[in-house]
């Protein structure tokens, strides 16, 4: 409360810690001489302080007058002053601020700690701008800027940092300020420039609380409101990518269910070109196409067609088959690499089953004699990789070791040379033959078919459908010799298919958390589930593709090329 105006000497004042002003005017003189020539017109604003008086406002003045006083101006050893309550921090402040506040120059870092000031002393937000005729938003500004790290807030009085990245480093945690502040006091690095700022300070991503699909209030991360930009942020951008593709999992099983054949999701890290497709409707074969961004934002873009199934279709419907064959043939899910393996892999397997089935063998022996093959020539299957990565990955199978020692039993029945790398070996001079035949006839018919079986089993050619046929009749579990392996992982590229592959094996539900991810970081989840890495370990998990008959993750074929019979 204001009290009525006192004349008090120079010798009983002295500048106060409230007042807002923390540096030395800069125009004294020219202040001293208006003060010499007309007198201190406003009074300073002080209150008691022991036997003396500290000034709330009014510091340029009162330097003023101590440089005429020194000067040897006799008139102005007393200053009119308004008393102020002894122990009303709060007024004196705002006494403070709304004196200086139309007053320029004056920092204005000073102006935002004396708003954080009045706040300390019990002032709300509504209550500071009501005093000073301004918005709530104004003050809320002034108060993040004042709120900021102390060596934030020195860089800037320095001049070191702008008035932009000042009001950026508003957004950020006060982990997040020092972790700025680590890098740009490091002599070896520099902080983000102020292009990439926001989004570094918001975790990495930029994520405004527009884009969400997902209610707000099932989002349990942090919300950095941005005072001087009008916008809100996602601070935890794994919180809001889990909840925004369920969101978006959620709206595609509505557009399927609505009647909508096809709706495919386009992943932040890939581009949607709408010149690729044209309009058509559900029952032209038209689908619904979910753009998201890297922002988290999602287009919908419904009732469109990839142009080149239209030309396609057009092709085939006119009968020209020159014109057809120039349209690329449709990608299938496996690359040829993939595709290599896994034949090598589902072969190895069914190979060791049947030579240890004999039974079986014989008529597999006697149908090759009837109908031939691919490699009834005869010669062994020589398991050729398409990568030394797939080679090194075939030779670690346990079914490679066994079979190899079956191999070696049945060399030595027939008393064949140790070191070959098969049985069965062509010799147009046909002098192995007779001397294979001559020890036949010295073995049991147990032994023949021991032999039988091996043989037969070395022969089976690899990349068939009789692979399949073989495998489902005898039972065959790839998963009793091969894991799902880094090679495996490695060589999958197909992103529905991968998609696929990691709802089989974390649930659909929990899948759909992860829809817009890239494949690398579904191909993580699905191995840190398959180890128990942080997660339930699933124990028995057979990619479709190691399973007999072999199965795919999509409607598309699951090799490029056909498959022969045998």
């Amino acid at each position: 409360m204001l009290r009525k105006l006192h004349h008090i000497p120079l010798s009983e004042l002295a500048i106060s810690k409230l007042n807002v002003r923390r540096h030395g005017a800069k125009e004294i003189d020219s202040l001293a001489a208006s003060i010499g020539a007309l007198g201190i017109i406003q009074p300073l604003l002080v209150r008691k302080d022991g036997d003396g008086y500290e000034i709330v406002a009014g510091r340029r003045r009162y330097l003023a007058a101590k440089k005429l006083d020194g000067d040897g101006v006799t008139d102005i050893d007393k200053v009119p002053c308004v008393l102020l309550e002894a122990d009303d921090d709060a007024t004196a402040i705002e006494a403070s601020l709304a004196e200086n506040v139309e007053r320029l120059p004056m920092d204005d870092l000073e102006q935002y700690e004396a708003f954080a000031a009045l706040r300390r002393k019990g002032l709300g937000e509504a209550d500071i701008a009501t005093h000073f005729g301004i918005s709530e938003q104004i003050v809320k500004r002034r108060l993040a800027i004042a709120n900021l790290h102390p060596d934030i807030r020195r860089l800037y009085r320095a001049g070191d940092i702008d008035t932009q990245t000042l009001q950026l480093l508003t957004l950020a945690t006060k982990e997040r300020q020092k972790a700025w502040l680590a890098l740009n006091n490091d002599p070896h690095q520099e902080p983000p420039p102020a292009w990439q700022l926001k989004a570094w300070l918001l975790g990495g991503a930029e994520i405004s609380t527009t884009a969400a699909l997902f209610d707000e209030a099932i989002y349990q991360g942090g919300i950095a409101a941005d005072l001087f930009g009008e916008q809100r942020y996602f601070t935890d951008p794994d919180e809001f990518w889990r909840l925004q593709n369920a969101a978006i999992a959620e709206r595609r099983e509505q557009l399927l269910k609505s009647g909508w054949a096809e709706v495919h999701i386009i992943e932040p890290d890939r581009r949607f070109q709408p010149w690729d497709y044209e309009s058509a409707s559900k029952a032209e074969g038209g689908g619904v196409y979910i753009v998201v961004e890297p922002d988290g934002h999602v287009t919908m873009h419904k009732g469109l067609k990839p142009r080149r199934e239209t030309r396609r279709s057009n092709r085939k419907a006119s009968n020209d088959e020159s014109a057809d064959a120039s349209v690329a043939a449709e990608r299938p899910e496996m690359s040829a690499p993939l595709a290599s393996y896994v034949d090598l892999v589902r072969h190895s397997a069914v190979r060791l089953a049947v030579a240890d089935a004999p039974d079986v063998a014989l008529r597999l022996m006697l149908a090759h004699v009837i109908g031939g093959g691919r490699r009834w020539k005869v010669e062994p299957e020589t398991q050729r990789p398409e990568t030394p990565a797939v080679g090194e990955a075939l030779a670690a199978l346990p079914s490679q070791s066994a079979f190899a020692r079956k191999r070696a039993k049945a060399a030595k029945l027939l008393r064949d040379d140790m070191d070959a790398a098969a049985l069965v070996a062509h010799d147009g001079s046909g002098a192995r033959t007779a001397a294979m035949f001559a020890r036949l006839l010295d073995m049991t018919d147990a032994q023949i078919m021991q032999v039988l079986a091996v043989v037969m089993a070395e022969t089976l050619a690899a990349g068939t459908d009789l692979i399949d046929t073989l495998g489902a009749r005898l039972g065959v579990d790839c998963l009793r010799h091969w894991q799902p392996d880094n090679t495996f992982f490695g060589l999958v590229k197909d992103r529905e298919a991968v998609s696929g592959m990691l709802a089989e094996v974390i649930g659909e539900t929990a899948a759909a958390t992860y829809l817009t991810d890239t494949g690398t970081k579904k191909k993580m989840i699905i191995g840190k589930a398959l180890a128990g890495d942080g997660r339930s370990k699933v124990e028995t998990w057979t990619p479709r593709y190691m399973t007999f008959p072999q199965r795919g993750y999509t409607g598309r074929a699951v090799a490029a090329a056909e498959r022969p019979g045998a």
